[in-house]
């Protein structure tokens, strides 16, 4: 009788482990298991970086913008810049590219 008891109570053991580790590797390899989660948690490192860029792009520009409000001396510098206009008496420099990159001149 006390082998029938042990060979049940190993048989249960038996059971008990092979549970745990299908619910393991469940949890480790399904698509929304572990390895899933940690992918996921990179994507949304890399989104928030983004974010934070486009954020930081976003101030840049108003404050581009409030300045172009506000400012006239800055409206008139970047109006020159973008058209290639001057002041009366100064001279517009405007480099170009060769043509052919085998030729200097």
């Amino acid at each position: 009788m006390r082998r029938r008891g042990n060979g049940n109570r190993r048989l249960f053991y038996v059971i008990l482990v092979s549970v745990f580790v299908i619910v393991a590797a469940i949890l480790v390899f399904n698509r929304h298991g572990f390895i899933a989660l940690a992918g996921l948690k990179g994507d949304v490192d890399s989104i928030s970086l983004l974010i934070d860029d486009l954020q930081t792009e976003i101030d840049s520009l108003e404050s581009e913008i409030q300045r172009l409000r506000s400012d006239s001396l800055f409206l008139e510098r970047m109006v020159r810049e973008i058209l290639g206009w001057g002041r009366p008496g100064e001279y517009i420099v405007r480099f170009t590219e060769p043509d052919s990159p085998g030729v200097p001149f």
